[in-house]
């Protein structure tokens, strides 16, 4: 039995999220085939396909379920059977037996408070139901009525909603006359819900408005790695390939922080010369090999990675520092610790 049969058996409907790289839907047909081993998981994540699922009885309204399960890949990125069977039987034992403890199912796992937040302003609207009281306050904050700097009040829920719902009450506006006023900690919460959107042109320019301003003030890396997030799925994909250019080219280009949110959110623009700078910064990071190891070897599970990697590793124009870790790199490989690479 699959998870998709159990919930269907149970007269139960379901939605699927990926919660690994960015909170979207996943299509249920997708899931499906996934489930029964007919095709890998598409965004894989650290080897793993991380699902949040909701699933509901139309029969028995303002009831639902939610499960957050964390699936092992094989190297194809197909699922490894076993640890799905296990966490399907622990919640059939619990159904059996209701009244006993049964602790934590297996490969169950808690989303930090930013994920967990963003998930529930989706399952909300999955659902059918309304906003949350936060959602209010966060409209009434963003529009300048209560003060820029009073935002300690603030719940993280009532910021995911807005950029959940951007194309309601006009949020993508409210967020683009926002943005230039919003102090560092509720721009980035900000920015990173927005990687699990995708900003218009409009908020696309905003966005890079305010991040030149934060440049020429002295950003930190959690701010360019916050901007990096929020660019990663916009519209307009030329201007955020620049965006990139000139990221890899700042002081903070060695930072590990900003290279692991460039590598997992913006895996999709890195290719050519621009994979080739980002392999350059990552060479010389200030964590050393291992992080390149790390932050290589999770790229490199991605579909149609493998061969833009490949043709970079035999560039001419690569340095003698990234040549050096590519070297390292390849001879882990061929001990068989970081999987096959040719």
């Amino acid at each position: 039995m699959t998870i998709a049969e159990l919930v269907a058996k149970s007269g139960a409907q379901m939605r699927v999220f990926d919660l690994g790289r960015r909170i979207e839907e996943m299509p249920l047909a997708d899931f499906k085939a996934f489930e029964q081993m007919q095709k890998p998981y598409p965004v894989p994540y650290l080897k793993h396909a991380w699902l949040g699922i909701l699933s509901w009885n139309p029969d028995e309204p303002g009831q639902h379920n939610i499960w957050f399960v964390k699936l092992p890949l094989d190297e194809q990125n197909i699922l490894q059977p076993g640890p799905r069977d296990a966490f399907l039987q622990h919640w059939l034992r619990v159904a059996q037996y209701p009244d006993q403890k049964h602790g934590d199912a297996p490969c169950s796992y808690k989303p930090d408070a930013n994920r967990m937040a963003y998930f529930h302003a989706l399952a909300l609207q999955a659902l059918g139901q309304g906003t949350t009281q936060y959602y209010a306050t966060a409209r009434a904050y963003l529009s300048g009525d209560i003060g820029w700097d009073n935002w300690q009040q603030l719940g993280l829920q009532g910021l995911a909603e807005v950029v959940a719902r951007l194309a309601e009450e006009q949020n993508e506006t409210l967020l683009c006359n926002a943005l230039p006023h919003l102090p560092a900690v509720p721009r980035n919460v900000v920015l990173g819900f927005l990687e699990n959107a995708a900003p218009g042109q409009a908020l696309t320019s905003a966005i890079n408005d305010s991040l030149s301003q934060v440049v020429a003030g002295g950003a930190e890396v959690a701010d360019l790695a916050a901007f990096a997030r929020a660019l990663s799925h916009s519209v307009n994909a030329d201007q955020r390939v620049l965006l990139l250019q000139l990221l890899l080219q700042h002081p903070h280009s060695r930072s590990v922080e900003l290279l692991a949110a460039l590598g997992s959110r913006c895996w999709r623009d890195l290719q050519g010369g621009l994979l080739l700078a980002y392999l350059e910064c990552l060479a010389v990071n200030e964590q050393g090999i291992s992080a390149f190891n790390a932050l290589v070897a999770d790229l490199l599970a991605l579909p149609g990675m493998r061969e833009r990697f490949m043709e970079v590793f035999r560039s001419p124009q690569r340095s003698e520092s990234l040549a050096q870790a590519i070297g390292q790199l390849l001879s882990l490989a061929r001990q068989g610790d970081s999987g096959r690479l040719q």
